[in-house]
């Protein structure tokens, strides 16, 4: 397309007709069929050139820009409105100048520049206002409550869009209705009122599509889709997405394309139909890439990332959670750059808002518009630097002010705090992602209200908080205000009637002796704050040189142990378990080794901390259970009566499908309920006593019966106890091994309290560690049911506890 430079002349009134004719047909098309009106867009601009009508040609631009911004080509379509902005002046038409300014502030508003968009739509307000151009004014009114909603006030945004719907239908434009129609549905999404979102999408939806608005229908579909999905409908959102996906694709908006791919790939994960999930989200990927959709990779990456690692791909999983990380900090450090611009713009915007209170006694509209972008403006100066979840600093903010506070910091040290919430995840899968938010706002009030002023507290994402502490003059002040900060975690959170008890692990560097750069020391502070992880949570490290190498160590075996979960490097041993009074065998507990090619034989506490860790305890304690589950079977368990004991972790434990986990390896198994055994220790139980009883019911229906391992070595009280549908209660072997003459005179008082207390409560008592024809004695006195310990088996390989078995049954014969 070419510009006209002639003089203006008066058109042929055929050839007028009929490039009128032609827009007319483009302008019903960009809803309906982009590329078709871009094409008869170009021919009327073409014709009203050689027409000299710079008014027709000012709207062919108009038109050929919008079907262009429909096809998610922003740069061309700022092009195009450029230069019908250029011809409708030279025509002094105010509605096209009007259309063509709201053109270009919505192209800047979708490739960032807010300043400039704000700028644009006051104009373009003004302009309209001055002309009487009502449709006009309603369009820019829409993109300003579009602004609201990129602002985060999605209340004002849906009151706006709803007041737009009343003002549309009194002009009597559709377009600009189911526009602010698909954008309520967006808004009500966004505000978490899916029922009311998925309500006026379907009452709208028949309507678009009987009005042919394709583009309108596509932004109302995508929503629905993502709506059904976040209800937890994943078949129903399949469905609706995989209806959706020929229409985006004929309407070819790149952007939404993308995000029902996204839908998609999470409705397939969901459903466990994991390589139609994968081929989903990489077709995302590709898209967004392709045509600079930075968002929707990002989005698309987190979600591959979830994906690999329900598939135990974890070195996959590890690579997109990476592009997630480094496209967040680009769009970041992009989105900062550009609503900085707003802040240059401030003068003009000024004058502009003296130039609409000499206005605003002929338009109070215009002058709530103009508080309105002033507004705008104000929170996105602040959202330049500021977290917009929590209001903390965010990740940019920090880097500079940590930069800044080592240029200037003289003799005194700096610290750096990483914070992590432990269990985060496991809230936000069981309570749902608002109260996961709420629970960040919370969390984020507490740790400002227990530094000081000079401090500064940031949000990294999701649940990962840095501190910066200035002029420190003793290093161990960051370790008291890291203890400090874990307290003021320990209260209770009310949240939507829930009440919530969060930990958290806390990693400390120190400036200089840890690093004088802040990428440097926000590393060391991650490493810390993952080895207090991997010291039980709930605490704080600080970080020793010594831990970069153990870091090193700690990486290669999580990178062997992912492999060995798809290898054949993990074994059982069993270790039987025996009628104190009989000696007879009557069960045996199954404990994972590892055979490492290279390591030899690695103890398990030095990989299942790792697991725990990593999360890798999740498929590794499945494959457990399933091998025991197996093994008992073929040794006849059902007929022989004895049982098989598996420990379970927390993390495996916490898992919304673990019950189901268990139903499988019974099915696959054929081993019945009766004959498995899970050991829970006393800490996972009493962290939250309600939700374990819970499962622990539903593990009793399937003829499961849960033990109590380790019992004395942790906080259990008697109310509890009495609370827990237990069998079996472990005592732990410390009490086994105490070494004077005076601890032994106590383990033997306090075990026979614990026997007493479970025969009470009937429950059937074991007791570990037993290495002495005299601990057995003791215990047998003592009233104990079963005795394990290398003094009647060591936990052997399956052939030799098959012949134990064996052995043990023929004694009894």
């Amino acid at each position: 397309m070419s510009t006209s430079t002639a003089p203006l002349m008066t058109p042929a009134p055929d050839e007028a007709a009929r490039v009128a004719a032609l827009l007319r047909d483009a302008e019903a098309l960009i809803l309906v069929d982009a590329p078709r009106a871009s094409a008869l867009a170009q021919d009327a601009q073409v014709a009203a050139q050689a027409l000299c009508d710079v008014a027709l040609e000012s709207l062919a631009w108009v038109l050929h820009g919008a079907s262009l911004y429909f096809r998610s080509r922003f740069v061309e379509a700022r092009d195009a409105y450029h230069r019908a902005l250029d011809l409708g002046r030279r025509a002094g038409d105010g509605a096209l100048q009007a259309r063509a300014l709201n053109g270009l502030g919505i192209t800047e508003e979708r490739l960032g520049d807010y300043g400039s968009a704000m700028e644009l739509f006051l104009e373009s307000l003004r302009v309209a206002q001055e002309h009487g151009d009502e449709r006009g004014r309603l369009r820019v009114l829409s993109n300003i409550a579009v602004t609201h909603a990129e602002l985060g006030e999605y209340d004002r945004a849906l009151q706006a869009h709803l007041e737009i719907i009343d003002a549309a239908r009194v002009v009597g434009d559709r377009v600009i209705e189911s526009s602010a129609m698909a954008n309520a549905v967006v808004d009500h999404y966004t505000l978490g009122a899916y029922e009311q979102a998925l309500a006026v999408a379907d009452e709208h939806i028949a309507t678009l599509r009987d009005a042919r608005l394709p583009q309108h229908e596509v932004v109302v579909g995508a929503y629905r889709a993502l709506t059904l999905l976040d209800l937890g409908r994943a078949a129903d959102a399949l469905d609706a997405a995989t209806a959706l996906l020929p229409l985006v694709a004929d309407v070819g908006d790149y952007d939404y394309i993308c995000h029902v791919h996204i839908t998609l790939g999470r409705a397939h994960h969901a459903l466990g139909t994991f390589d139609a999930a994968e081929a989903h989200l990489r077709a995302a990927v590709d898209a967004a890439g392709a045509h600079t959709l930075r968002l929707r990779e990002r989005d698309a990456h987190h979600h591959l990332s979830d994906l690999c690692a329900a598939r135990g791909d974890w070195h996959a999983a590890y690579s997109h959670m990476r592009a997630y990380h480094d496209l967040e900090r680009a769009l970041h450090a992009q989105d900062v750059d550009r609503k900085t611009k707003v802040l240059s713009a401030q003068m003009q915007v000024e004058m502009l808002r003296r130039e609409a209170e000499v206005e605003r006694r002929r338009s109070q509209e215009l002058a709530a518009a103009n508080t309105a972008l002033q507004e705008a403006q104000q929170h996105l100066a602040h959202r330049a630097t500021h977290d917009a979840l929590t209001g903390l600093a965010n990740r940019a903010h920090f880097h500079a002010e940590v930069e800044r506070a080592l240029a200037e910091r003289g003799e005194s040290a700096i610290a750096v705090l990483f914070i992590d919430l432990d269990r985060f995840k496991h809230i936000n899968d069981t309570l749902g992602h608002d109260v996961g938010d709420e629970l960040l706002r919370e969390v984020a009030r507490r740790l400002r209200a227990n530094v000081r002023a000079a401090d500064l507290v940031a949000r990294m994402g999701g649940d990962e908080f840095t501190l910066l502490l200035r002029d420190l003059h003793d290093e161990r002040d960051a370790e008291r205000v890291a203890r400090k900060l874990l307290t003021a975690l320990t209260g209770a959170f009310e949240l939507r009637g829930q009440r919530l008890f969060v930990t958290a692990s806390i990693g400390v560097a120190l400036a200089p002796r840890d690093g004088l750069d802040v990428t440097t020391l926000q590393k060391h502070a991650d490493i810390a704050m993952y080895r207090a992880k991997q010291s039980g949570k709930n605490g704080v490290r600080t970080f020793a040189a010594s831990m970069g190498e153990q870091e090193t160590e700690q990486l290669d075996l999580e990178r062997d142990l992912r492999a060995a979960l798809h290898g054949d490097e993990l074994r059982l041993h069993y270790q039987g378990q025996f009628d104190v009074a009989t000696g007879t065998l009557n069960g045996f507990e199954a404990l994972v080794r590892w055979q490492h090619p290279r390591l030899g034989l690695v103890p398990p506490a030095k990989f299942i901390p790792i697991a725990e860790t990593t999360e890798l305890i999740v498929p590794l304690g499945a494959w457990v259970l399933r091998e025991a589950c197996r093994q008992a079977s073929a040794w006849g368990a059902n007929e022989r009566g004895f049982t098989v004991s598996v420990n379970v972790s927390a993390v495996q434990f916490d898992r919304p499908d673990f019950v189901t986990t268990v139903v499988h390896a019974l099915q696959d198994s054929r081993l019945r309920g009766e004959c498995l055994i899970l050991e829970l220790t006393e800490s996972l139980v009493l962290r939250d006593p309600d939700r374990a009883i819970a499962q622990i019911e539903q593990l009793r229906a399937l003829g499961v019966r849960v033990a109590l391992d380790d019992f004395g070595t942790g906080q259990s009280s008697l109310a509890v106890l009495r609370r827990l549908p237990l069998d079996f209660l472990k005592i732990d072997r410390s009490f086994m091994n105490a070494a004077t003459p005076e601890e032994r005179v106590d383990a033997t008082l306090l075990v026979g309290v614990m026997i007493t207390l479970a025969h009470g409560l009937n429950l059937h008592v074991t007791a570990e560690g037993v290495e002495t024809g005299e601990q057995r004695d003791l215990l047998h006195t003592l009233g104990c049911d079963s005795v394990q310990g290398y003094l009647l088996a060591r936990p052997v390989p399956p052939a030799d506890a098959a012949a134990l078995l064996n052995a043990s049954i023929s004694r009894s014969a």
